[in-house]
């Protein structure tokens, strides 16, 4: 359990950990009905009433940090150096382009400022055995040993690089609910509907699902049953899909990795398996069931 998760518990304190009781968060009790606090009463409601147990962390909404704002007026600053400097030089036509510049820096202020404000209507509580998630004025919840989670990571390279999250999840009433997020390289930027910290929550309910599920799904796949995750499918002797199939004693690796499930089979450039991770549910716990089944058909026979 991360130091987040052992932390958290109640209200969101803006910074992306929970705070034990007391006050709420950044802008928490808003009087202009924007705040999570109008449906902590239904969280607590909804985790007791699907036997979630403790909390264990919260994710609210992307929020501006102090340090990126910080940034904007020292840009503000700097290019209205420049433009004076050019204004009164040979070059003072050069000064409409950091005077354009130092236009848009205020609007980007008030964007991020007024986009944190209309996400602290959001929120992710992780609980023992389920979570629950305020997504479009709703609250939904979720039992880690029936639902299922799709996943879809992006890394955008470059200078301004990130990582945009999207996991799906199925809830208590069988309705999906998309949950987002995004990782800068410079720290957290508010951005509509974005869950801060994407990096932990993520990982976390997929961990959590794969340990709910586990023993069943490896009881099942033992007594003779057919597992589907979305195009691939596996069994005691083989996995496949639509493709073909292989015998786990044939397969050498298998790996999540560039957005591709790989499995490599021994003697072939290519396998008949090979499938998008954001296709498969429930990633964590298909790898962790390959994973075994493909070390004890590898093993020799005693």
């Amino acid at each position: 359990m991360t130091e987040q998760e052992s932390r958290a518990n109640g209200r969101p304190d803006g910074s992306g950990h929970g705070r034990q009781g007391g006050q709420g968060g950044q802008g928490g009790g808003n009087s202009d009905g924007d705040g999570v606090d109008r449906f902590l009463s239904q969280i607590d409601e909804a985790a007791a009433r699907e036997r979630l147990g403790g909390r264990r962390a919260v994710y609210p909404g992307t929020q501006s940090q102090s340090g990126s704002l910080g940034c904007a007026v020292t840009g503000i600053v700097v290019l209205g150096g420049i433009a004076l400097a050019l204004s009164q030089t040979a070059a003072a036509v050069m000064a409409v382009l950091p005077l354009g510049l130092l236009l848009v820096v205020p609007f980007a202020i008030w964007h991020e400022r007024s986009t944190s404000r209309k996400n602290r209507g959001l929120r992710i509580d992780l609980f023992d055995h389920g979570l629950t998630a305020v997504v479009q004025g709703r609250v939904h919840t979720v039992r880690y040993e029936s639902t299922s989670v799709l996943q879809h990571i992006v890394r955008h390279t470059g200078a301004g690089g990130y990582t945009a999250y999207e996991y799906t999840v199925t809830d208590t009433e069988g309705g999906r609910v998309v949950l987002r997020g995004r990782a800068d390289r410079m720290g957290e930027v508010a951005e509509k509907g974005k869950f801060g910290r994407p990096q932990d929550w993520g990982p976390a309910i997929q961990n959590a699902v794969t340990r709910a599920q586990l023993p069943g799904a490896a009881a099942a796949m033992e007594s003779g049953g057919r597992l589907d995750f979305g195009p691939l499918w596996m069994t005691r002797d083989e996995i496949g899909s639509a493709r073909g199939s292989v015998p786990w004693h044939e397969i050498e690796q298998i790996r999540a990795a560039n957005g591709i499930v790989t499995v490599k089979v021994a003697g072939r450039r290519r396998g008949p398996v090979d499938a998008a991770v954001s296709r498969i549910p429930n990633l964590s716990l298909f790898l962790t069931l390959a994973e075994r089944r493909r070390a004890n058909g590898r093993r020799p026979a005693a």
